[in-house]
């Protein structure tokens, strides 16, 4: 499973949730991470419609099996991990 967080430097959620991924990858540390800065990778933003921040996609195989945005509590993005496996 994939985890790619779509962020801005100055987002104060941002923050929150790549905390909250980080506790996630201690507890699976199988799950791969990507954060994908959207001020600097504008047209990656663009062409996934990436409209806020913090976002989180979930892919298996290069499939997108999750996606949201706001700040998760780990409960949360734990779920949708387990929900996104099946």
């Amino acid at each position: 499973m994939k985890l790619e967080l779509y962020t801005q430097p100055f987002c104060a959620p941002c923050v929150r949730t790549r905390q909250t991924v980080a506790r996630a990858q201690e507890l699976l540390p199988d799950l791969e991470v990507e954060e994908i800065n959207v001020v600097e990778q504008v047209q990656r933003g663009e062409d996934l419609g990436v409209t806020s921040t913090p976002m989180i996609r979930l892919m298996q195989d290069d499939t997108e099996r999750f996606r949201a945005s706001n700040t998760p509590t780990l409960p949360q993005l734990l779920t949708a991990i387990a929900q996104a496996s099946d």
